[in-house]
């Protein structure tokens, strides 16, 4: 159960990156708890649900609205109101930094067990949310796919809705619906209709391994 209790402010800050796009210089935001200060420089939003949160700032305030996450309360970030998914698996990394000021980050564990969904994040400027998605599928589908289809493979997604840009600031983001069997009986449509290169002969994609290989 998550707590909405308004405990913690934010300063105004207009320029929160909201868009993905990590290109542009990234933004410190303050927030403030109980008389804390501390700096938020990157997230990942799902909706108001948190994938990823990074803050800073003297280690008594970044213990502070740790715990208050952790303990599934709501927090206010730019415009933002978040909170922990419910039930979800999360990780945490804590580093002391040279300043004396703590890093910290809460981010969430993509888990094998639920229904094919999971998130892909990067804090380079340089891929696009085709290169994370063909990334998250070389990594989680078990669907034979190649580098020379990731805008074709990109773009099926979107059309059916399988992949959403998250809202970030400082890092960009994208969640991922993956679904063997459909992604499968596409990739095969496309290649006897020559929208696809044939990479792999002539071995059907149908049934396909959980080993497959990947290139």
């Amino acid at each position: 159960m998550a707590y909405r209790k308004s405990e913690m402010k934010v300063c105004p800050q207009s320029t929160d990156n909201s868009t993905g796009n990590s290109n542009a210089p990234r933004v410190l935001i303050p927030l403030e708890a109980e008389g804390f200060h501390v700096f938020a420089d990157a997230y990942a939003l799902d909706g108001q649900w948190v994938i990823f949160f990074s803050i800073a700032g003297h280690k008594d305030a970044v213990k502070a609205i740790r715990a208050r996450l952790l303990t599934n309360h709501w927090i206010n970030v730019g415009i933002h109101e978040i909170c922990l998914l419910p039930r979800a698996k999360y990780g945490t990394s804590v580093k002391p930094l040279p300043s004396g000021i703590l890093h910290t980050a809460i981010f969430i564990k993509n888990d094998l067990g639920q229904l094919q969904t999971y998130y892909a994040l990067t804090a380079k400027p340089a891929p696009t949310d085709s290169d994370l998605y063909f990334t998250a599928l070389i990594k989680h589908s078990a669907v034979p796919v190649h580098s020379n289809w990731k805008a074709w493979l990109h773009k099926r997604a979107v059309q059916r809705k399988e992949v959403e840009t998250l809202t970030t600031h400082g890092i960009r983001g994208i969640k991922i619906s993956l679904d063997d069997t459909s992604l499968a009986e596409d990739i095969s449509t496309a290649l006897k209709k020559g929208k696809l290169k044939n990479i792999f002969g002539n071995a059907s994609l149908l049934p396909f391994s959980k080993t497959s290989s990947h290139i």
